[in-house]
This record gives structure tokens, sequence and C-alpha cells, in this order.
């Protein structure tokens, strides 16, 4: 077991986070073109001539067909991704669970899994040490510094 796959499950994690907020915009996009006017497209046109007289002019218009659709296309092709995205990170997580079951010191296997599995913040680590360790305080900084310790031993 390598330790980088604790760094790569966090950036798959982060990748997929990004995935679904833009995936999330796309969809935005498609409901304003779909129920409001926002994509209405307009143009105005003359009604033709009677000799040199224009007979007026007509104000036409509808639904932006080929930008609903390039939207649609592009939300298809992002959901796409983050399924591929998703399978990827529960390969990565089964594989940083393994390394994690690997180590010796429960303390550490705790603050690993709340943030590589988890994907906690400091804060949150530390938090739920304290939750689950009453015994002792445990600080953002506190457990991040006995993360690096860790893994510049291993």
């Amino acid at each position: 077991m390598d330790k980088n796959i604790l760094q790569q499950c966090l950036h798959a994690r982060a990748r997929i986070k990004y995935l679904r907020t833009q995936a999330e915009k796309l969809r935005h996009k498609i409901d304003r073109l779909k129920y409001t006017d926002y994509g209405i497209v307009g143009d105005t046109v003359s009604r033709g001539k009677k000799g040199k007289k224009p007979l007026g002019t007509v104000r036409i218009s509808g639904f932006s067909v080929f930008e609903y659709q390039e939207a649609a296309d592009q939300l298809k092709l992002r959901n796409k991704l983050l399924k591929a995205e998703e399978v990827k990170l529960g390969r990565l997580v089964n594989e940083a669970e393994e390394f994690i079951a690997s180590v010796s010191d429960i303390e550490i296997r705790s603050i690993l899994s709340f943030h590589y599995i988890e994907g906690m913040g400091w804060a949150q680590v530390a938090y739920n040490m304290n939750v689950l360790y009453g015994d002792k305080i445990y600080t953002p900084d506190g457990c991040r510094v006995k993360h690096e310790r860790f893994l510049k031993k291993f």
C-alpha cells in the first residue's frame, strides 16, 4: 500500500465536487431556458414591399433550440464524467480503507479515516476525535501534526 492513495482520495473528492457544481450550473441554465423568457430569441422582419413602399414590419420570436440542446448535451457529458469519477473514488476509498486498516495505532487510524475517508477538515477531525475520545483534548493543529508525523515515519 502507498500513502499517496490517501492524497488521491482527497483529490478525487474535490474533482467530484467540482463536477457536481458544474452540472448544477448547467441544470440551472436549462431550467432558465425552459421556464423563463431567457431562452426566447426574437427578430424584426419586413413583411414585404409594394413597389418601393414597405408593407410594415413584424416581430417574430421563438425558443432557442440550439442553445438548449447544447446545454443538454453538455449536461449529459458532465453526468457521464461524474459517474466515472464516482466509480474511481469508490475504488480509491476501498484502497485507502485497506491502508488505514493496516495502521497499528488506533488514534491515527481514526484521524486518517475522518480526514481522508469522510473528507473532513482538521477542525471537524478534532471535534470528532474529542467526541470519540473524551479523555484527551484534540485541536485541529494537534491532529494535523500527528497526521504529518505519522506520514513522515511511514
